[in-house]
């Protein structure tokens, strides 16, 4: 009999454990696989999520403000949304083969909305009143708004994308837990050690763990080695810990704001430790609960499968409409925060989701709407 903690570890590999992937030189070309109304969950949740960092944004930097808290327990909840969709394209990706001309089309499909909505964009900043010259440089440059970052991120990914799913294609459970052990250590540990300190206690240079990577990694491991629907007291321990994590995000957000004298998000970061520990909580409470709350062919399946659809315009689109709606005087504060956050998050998601399907209804426009 093995020792109790050897017992163990083989426990969690066994739990981990991927279906064996399939190595066709075809399998790129193949047929592809139905589709999983538990991402479509996930990934209208994770949107959701996005748009409610974004309508409490202004309130952040208020810190003596009454409902500054309000924006913090809500900002802290929903940090998760970008590693979500990070993992999501390594749960969809990684398992699969991939080609030149299969990245190239998904890379086409990312660049053509950028340049296209950066457009838009500046046309809008120039109605506004804000000119800016040489646009093609200042696109290539880099985002010419804030949220569009997350695009020029996706096709770094893809590019990447072979190098990941040979990995978790041909590596044991336990090499893909040492790997993401270390990941966790150099891409969020050492970042906040540097953070506070100014310096690193181990000189290891940690550069070759590059944090979008890991969450992809990551999302893969969990989505093919983790049953959708868990065990109750699995299902409960992810919620339970999204809930105490971002209690935790925000009780340290606020002593750093408080100890700094200005709202600081150290703690907010994609590569907090704190945030990449909800991010695994929260991957697996969504993804249980689409698989439960979303029987096939049910109105809420249809619905949400719709939204689904549109999420990439969603994210696309959802400044421009906080803006609009900003210059109409509804904010963050056009009722109580703890209210008026959730609520103009689902009534700008409902807007942008609407405007996105009359864009995906048109020939040739919706190429910059794709689903």
């Amino acid at each position: 009999m093995p020792p109790r903690h050897a017992a163990g570890a083989m426990n969690v590999r066994a739990a981990l454990a991927p279906a064996r992937p399939a190595h066709s030189s075809h399998a790129a070309n193949a047929p592809a696989a139905a589709r999983d109304d538990a991402l479509d969950g996930m990934r209208a949740a994770a949107t959701l999520l996005v748009i409610l960092i974004h309508v409490g944004a202004q309130g952040f930097g208020r810190l003596g403000e009454r409902h500054w808290w309000a924006v913090n327990a809500w900002e802290s909840m929903a940090r998760v949304s970008v590693p979500l969709f990070f993992m999501l394209t390594g749960a969809l990706l990684l398992a699969r083969s991939h080609t030149v001309t299969s990245l190239g089309r998904r890379i086409w499909r990312v660049a053509l909305p950028l340049a296209a909505w950066s457009v838009l964009y500046l046309l809008w900043f120039r109605h506004a009143g804000q000119h800016h010259e040489n646009w093609p440089a200042l696109i290539v440059a880099g985002p010419v708004v804030g949220h569009l970052w997350y695009l020029y991120a996706l096709i770094g990914a893809y590019v990447f994308v072979p190098v990941l799913a040979a990995f978790h294609q041909h590596s044991s459970v336990s090499i893909k837990l040492f790997c993401l052990l270390f990941w966790f250590i150099g891409a969020t540990l050492v970042p906040l050690e540097v953070t506070f300190t100014a310096a690193r206690t181990v000189g290891v240079d940690w550069a070759v763990l590059p944090l979008y990577a890991g969450y992809m990694a990551l999302g893969a491991l969990l989505y093919h080695g983790l049953p959708a629907l868990p065990g109750a007291r699995l299902r409960a321990g992810a919620w339970l810990g999204w809930a105490l994590l971002s209690a935790a995000i925000a009780l340290a957000t606020w002593w750093r704001s408080v100890t700094l004298g200005q709202s600081n998000e150290t703690f907010y970061v994609y590569a907090s430790p704190l945030v990449a520990l909800s991010s695994v909580a929260a991957f697996v409470a969504l993804r249980a609960l689409g698989a439960a709350w979303l029987p096939a062919g049910s109105r809420r399946q249809r619905a949400v499968a719709w939204f689904a659809a549109t999420s990439f315009g969603v994210y696309l689109v959802h400044v421009w409409v906080l803006f609009v709606l900003e210059g109409y005087g509804i904010n963050y504060r056009f009722i109580n925060p703890w209210l008026g956050v959730p609520l103009l998050t689902l009534a700008a998601a409902a807007l942008s989701a609407l405007l996105v399907g009359v864009l995906q209804a048109i020939p040739l426009v919706r190429a910059i709407v794709p689903r």
